[in-house]
């Protein structure tokens, strides 16, 4: 048995690899098809991580993942043993795959249509090819709660390999739909140009789609426990939800809760396999790929501190629930990185320029923002702790908001590195600020 696994392995091994020295697409998935039955997730992380190990770089992994989706689509097997929670509604494996269906819908039968009018040379539907894509934008809280919450679990489990290619795609998606949204606001967009795009961006998009449900789902069923899905459920209304209404909450069911006490041995065995075999992949990313028994115990430990009615400063006291309200009322979010690079707060403001989830707290900051700019955050730490620089100013435009982002290093009165005070503020209104308004000027009433 050990032997037949050891052979299937080094043939997939063998057809990824005629793939990435130039083979033929068409000629990789015939020997596929003729040779294999179904493959199985774990299979295919191998063969990647056994790609690396031979010498591929793991940037590769990336440009390529969509092509070995391709090879396998059709064949991939479903072995989670979870109970079949995920097909409640409300439970956020049944929300992504509903999201998905209506965003399928979306491209072929919208989006699809209105290119082929244009095609034909009928432009009068540009205004609405604008408009789909535009509602093709909700894309972005579909990969948001993904990114940041089933990302921040399969991070706690040691699975960090998986996570970082697919926000990276993720990103790519986002970068082609702005980039087709701009071309197609030019007068002179042409239907050649503008189809080239959208191809490339549906197909990317679909891509992902195979990759979430195919690859990402199973493996997570297997390793996440049922309140691990009861915390994404809930924390998944903070972030919002792409093309569909709200869904209703979700909780696991008593008897679904009964059956997983019998598979828990499953799920940690399943647990095991999937971080030994995403290691490979994360270690070519050059990511910190082992996730130890003490970052998963303390993933909520924030959670279980205690909770006093007073906070002691040395100018003042303030009551628990006046601090909080201090916090909810600050016209700037606050996010606080201890030394350890670990998220260990947010403030709660009532307008939030980014979404925050409690699913956040304990997670390496690194891992929080996207592949390509991870060295740039880690830089900016390791300035801070080394004395290097104190500050880090950024400012970015998102739709018709200027938005203001600085980075504080904190350190206690011996100089000693305390972590990093991020503040995020819309500035936009600021920004049209002139002349004067004074307390003095203003008119008082209610004598």
């Amino acid at each position: 048995m050990e032997e037949s696994k050891a052979q299937r392995q080094a043939r997939i091994v063998e057809i990824l690899t005629l793939l990435h020295e130039g083979g033929d697409f068409e000629e990789a998935k015939r020997l596929f098809s003729e040779e294999f039955d179904g493959v199985d997730v774990t299979e295919i992380t191998s063969a990647e991580k056994a790609l690396i190990q031979g010498g591929l770089p793991a940037s590769e992994i990336q440009r390529l993942c969509n092509i070995h989706a391709a090879v396998f689509k059709g064949a991939i097997n479903e072995i989670h043993q979870s109970s079949y929670e995920h097909e409640q509604p409300g439970h956020p494996v049944h929300t992504l795959k509903l999201e998905n269906q209506v965003l399928q819908s979306l491209l072929t039968d919208e989006i699809d249509g209105l290119m082929t009018k244009i095609q034909k040379g009928d432009w009068s539907v540009k205004e609405r090819l604008i408009a789909a894509l535009t509602d093709l934008g909700q894309l972005d809280k579909h990969y948001a709660r993904k990114e940041t919450l089933i990302f921040s679990f399969m991070e706690k489990y040691g699975i960090t390999a998986p996570p970082q290619v697919m926000w990276g795609v993720d990103d790519d998606v986002r970068d082609q739909l702005k980039s087709l949204q701009q071309y197609l606001a030019n007068d002179r967009a042409a239907f050649n140009p503008l189809s080239e795009k959208w191809v490339t961006l549906k197909n990317e998009i679909e891509e992902m789609i195979f990759k979430e449900e195919a690859i990402m789902v199973p493996m997570t069923l297997d390793v996440f426990s049922l309140r691990d899905w009861e915390n994404i459920a809930a924390d998944s209304f903070d972030i919002g939800f792409a093309f569909i209404p709200e869904p209703l909450p979700w909780h696991p069911s008593e008897a679904a809760l009964v059956k997983e006490v019998e598979r828990e041995p499953a799920r940690l065995a399943a647990i095991q396999q999937a971080k030994e075999t995403t290691e490979g992949i994360a270690d070519g990313l050059a990511a910190e790929a082992s996730t130890t028994e003490e970052t998963t115990s303390e993933h909520y430990d924030w959670e279980q501190g205690a909770n006093p009615e007073t906070v002691v400063f040395p100018t003042g006291i303030l009551k628990l629930e006046q601090l909080l309200a201090i916090f909810q009322t600050l016209p700037v979010d606050l996010t606080f990185v201890d030394a350890d690079e670990r998220v260990r707060f947010f403030s709660e403001g009532k307008k939030r320029v980014f979404p925050r989830t409690k699913s956040v707290i304990g997670r390496e900051v690194v891992n929080c923002h996207p592949p390509k700019s991870m060295h740039i955050v880690q830089q900016i730490l390791d300035d801070f702790r080394s004395g290097a620089r104190e500050t880090a100013d950024f400012w970015i435009d998102i739709q018709d908001r200027k938005i203001y982002i600085r980075y504080f290093a904190l350190k206690d009165d011996a100089g000693n590195y305390l972590g990093c005070l991020e503040v995020t503020q819309d500035i936009t209104a600021i920004q049209q600020i002139a002349g004067q308004n004074r307390l003095l000027d203003q008119e008082v009433t209610g004598k």
